[in-house]
């Protein structure tokens, strides 16, 4: 509790990230180098019609040196290297009397001097500032994904789900139509694929390579948008899974059961058995409907002579039909029972089926709200 006798941290579950254990994460090297490879290709998209042309100057100039010039018998290759000779004003030959090779001769060192300063300040300018090839590059690096996830919507809830998910391993492309919305240079910084636009567009489904996706979440702050997205998506790509948040459950439960949403919730659906029953028991961590039945979790200290106390973990879970998802001992062996030498914190999580419980014990249950409130005075401190 605070000072003011407020349990926050019963009501807040906004744990960061970076505490969170969610696994071995994928290496950054091979991220940062499959990104790098992708910003190669959208330069090379950038740049690659000037040296296409430039090429082409070459060509033309190899063929008048062929056709006009002193040397009939002059091949492609050599012919390209006279051009690109006169670029750096290094004629090959004497200034010739054929009036088109001297159109040549002039043409070619301003024309290739140009090209090759635009060049370098365009090269330095994407180095330098790569927020201006971003759309190009999210969608060559969207092009190369297979079996990533979708986003739409980088608010809280989207940006939130974008860091849990790139924790798990995943690959995941934002939408976002707001450039200026508060995660949305996160999302950047971190290196992944974002797409500015209004996601109700089907081209910018398709570039977010909808059809080869795993599944998209669909969580703007727009009931009618997120739905409409949603159905776009079951159309575009009937295969991919749709996760859709909606304000109105009502509404949401319609959605899920007739439009083929695989799920649709709503954020305040989800969090109001939390805030429920942290007002009226102690220890809370967290609840959600199942069915039509209040599942919580809430932290115990194991009463001296309760029923809890000697009691294996299976023996809980059969006995009193609650589950002890984790243990951490009063001050004792590792959780995984006496004397087995492993300790530390991650021993504490699902502990085994055998571990006995004992006075002091701290345990996060889990279980029907009812059965552990009924069960709570006589087992918990």
């Amino acid at each position: 509790m605070n000072e003011f006798g407020v349990d926050i941290a019963r009501v807040s579950h906004a744990t960061p990230l970076s505490e969170l254990n969610l696994g071995p994460r994928r290496s950054p090297w091979r991220d940062a180098a499959w990104r790098e490879w992708c910003f190669a290709r959208a330069v090379a998209r950038k740049i690659g019609p000037k040296f296409a042309t430039f090429a082409l100057v070459l060509l033309l100039g190899s063929l008048m040196f062929q056709r006009l010039g002193p040397r009939p018998d002059l091949s492609i290759v050599e012919g390209m290297y006279n051009t690109w000779s006169l670029v750096f004003a290094q004629p090959p030959i004497d200034f010739p009397s054929n009036p088109w090779l001297r159109v040549l001769f002039f043409a070619v060192p301003i024309l290739g001097i140009g090209f090759i300063i635009d060049t370098i300040i365009e090269l330095l300018r994407l180095l330098r500032d790569r927020r201006g090839l971003e759309q190009s590059w999210s969608r060559i690096m969207a092009a190369s994904m297979q079996d990533h996830i979708i986003i739409v919507g980088m608010g809280k809830l989207g940006f939130r789900s974008f860091q849990i998910l790139r924790r798990l391993g995943h690959r995941v492309i934002a939408i976002e139509i707001d450039p200026s919305k508060q995660f949305v240079d996160e999302v950047r910084a971190e290196g992944s694929p974002i797409l500015i636009g209004d996601a109700r567009r089907e081209g910018l489904l398709l570039d977010a390579g909808v059809t080869r996706a795993r599944a998209i979440l669909v969580a703007t702050s727009d009931d009618l948008a997120n739905l409409e997205i949603a159905l776009d998506a079951r159309r575009i790509a009937p295969s991919v899974r749709v996760v859709l948040r909606m304000f109105d459950q009502s509404m949401a439960d319609k959605v899920a059961g007739a439009a083929g949403i695989h799920v649709a919730m709503s954020q305040s659906w989800i969090s109001a058995p939390a805030f429920a029953t942290a007002a009226v028991e102690p220890g809370v961590v967290g609840s959600i409907v199942v069915g039509d039945r209040l599942i919580a979790m809430q932290r115990w200290t194991v009463r001296r002579g309760g029923p809890l106390e000697g009691a294996s973990i299976a023996d809980a879970l059969s006995r009193h039909s609650i589950a002890i998802i984790e243990l951490v001992r009063a001050g004792g062996p590792s959780p995984n029972e006496p004397g087995d030498g492993k300790g530390g914190a991650e021993d504490a999580l699902f502990p085994r089926a055998d571990a006995v419980l004992r006075a002091g014990d701290r345990v996060m249950v889990q279980g029907r709200y009812d059965e552990l409130s009924a069960l709570r005075p006589a087992a918990a401190e």
